[in-house]
C-alpha cells in the first residue's frame, strides 16, 4: 500500500466521526454515531450521499485529499453516491467487498 493509499484509507477509516474520532483511548465511533453522522450529511434527504454531501463530511484537514478519497475509497462502483450501507461500511474500515 503506498502512502497516499494508506492516508486516503486512514481518512476513510476516520470519516465523518466528528467528535467521536477525540474520544479517549482513539475508541472509534459507535454505529448510532456512524449513523447519525450520515444522516446530518444527506443534506438532500434522499438516502445516500453525492459527492459534494461526503465531502461536507470530511474534516478540513482531509479536504485535500477528498477527489482521491471518492474516486479510490469511497465511490468503488462510479455511480455517483454512496448509501448507509455502504458508508457505513467505509466507518467500519471496510471495503464495499468487506476487505480492508
Amino acid at each position: 500500500m503506498n502512502l497516499m493509499t494508506f492516508a486516503a484509507a486512514a481518512v476513510v477509516s476516520g470519516l465523518a466521526a466528528g467528535s467521536a474520532m477525540a474520544q479517549p483511548g482513539g475508541t472509534p465511533p459507535t454505529p448510532e454515531q456512524r449513523q447519525a453522522r450520515f444522516v446530518a450529511a444527506d443534506a438532500n434527504k434522499d438516502g445516500k450521499l453525492d459527492k459534494a454531501e461526503f465531502v461536507s463530511s470530511l474534516p478540513e484537514r482531509a479536504q485535500a485529499m477528498a477527489d482521491q478519497i471518492w474516486s479510490s475509497r469511497v465511490d468503488q462502483d462510479g455511480d455517483g453516491f454512496v448509501t448507509k450501507e455502504q458508508f457505513m461500511a467505509l466507518r467500519m474500515g471496510q471495503g464495499p467487498g468487506g476487505g480492508r
